[in-house]
């Protein structure tokens, strides 16, 4: 089997593409129009982008019936996951701004990704910074990153492997490895802290990209709910004396270790 790589950059990281059994001439353009949707997202999303629509919304300088209506839907569906997580999943910051990041990478990329099918392949993956997505019937097995690595963790150790492409398709992993305390505890509004890692696997990128952060950020008494879902879930809970890991997964988590 032959397998098509390359990867694109956006919403200030790198996207991983590989397509399985596909000329080159049929995946060139195919990617085109991936790297195109996630570019459009950014676009709309971005809030380090002064002229994003996002920004533009919250300035006043357009109305959010003006802006694309993906906007109000993301908007829409953040609430719904706040909901759904029984507050672990929170948009809204201290400061009353809605900011939507948590949920917009899932989203863009399962959005994306509907148009590696044109590739006509028989099987994609997307890697997405700690978010994996393949399409169905693509087995891929993905390693599971150590949180102490910063940066790129291609050729480190990893803390597991699981399997995708049967049951489950996406994969979502949460935590503080890149950015430090960047994730508030919704309940006290303080640093959240309650793993160290967590990693939510499902069939939906925008679910399990929305679950994990949820988990990581609610902690605990989020993880019932997730399995509610029929999500599995993986939590890094410390780290041993001799440089392992302590963790806990659900009984249906797809370890192939």
């Amino acid at each position: 089997m032959t397998t098509f790589r390359t990867t694109v950059h956006s919403m200030a990281m790198p996207f991983v593409v590989e397509i399985d059994d596909a000329d080159a001439e049929a995946c060139e353009p195919a990617v085109a129009q991936f790297h195109a949707a996630l570019e459009w997202a950014d676009d709309v999303f971005s809030r380090w982008r002064e002229d994003s629509y996002l920004r533009m919304v919250e300035r006043g300088e357009l109305t959010l019936d003006e802006a694309p209506r993906e906007l109000r839907e993301v908007l829409e569906a953040c609430e719904w996951f706040r909901e759904a997580t029984a507050g672990g999943f929170d948009a809204r910051r201290g400061d009353g701004v809605v900011d939507p990041t948590g949920l917009v990478k899932g989203w863009a990329v399962a959005r994306a990704a509907r148009h590696l099918d044109g590739a006509r392949g028989t099987g994609w993956m997307v890697g997405a910074s700690g978010d994996v997505l393949v399409a169905p019937g693509t087995e891929r097995r993905v390693g599971i990153a150590d949180p102490r690595v910063k940066g790129d963790p291609t050729g480190t150790a990893v803390i597991d492997v699981v399997a995708l492409g049967g049951a489950f398709t996406a994969l979502a992993t949460s935590g503080g490895a890149q950015v430090v305390d960047h994730i508030w505890d919704p309940a006290t509004g303080e640093v959240a802290r309650h793993f160290q890692q967590v990693s939510v696997a499902g069939t939906d990128l925008t679910e399990v990209d929305a679950w994990a952060t949820a988990i990581a950020a609610g902690g605990p008494r989020i993880v019932a709910p997730a399995l509610g879902r029929g999500l599995e879930v993986m939590v890094v809970t410390g780290e041993r004396y001799d440089g392992t890991f302590d963790a806990q997964t659900s009984p249906g988590w797809p370890s192939v270790r």
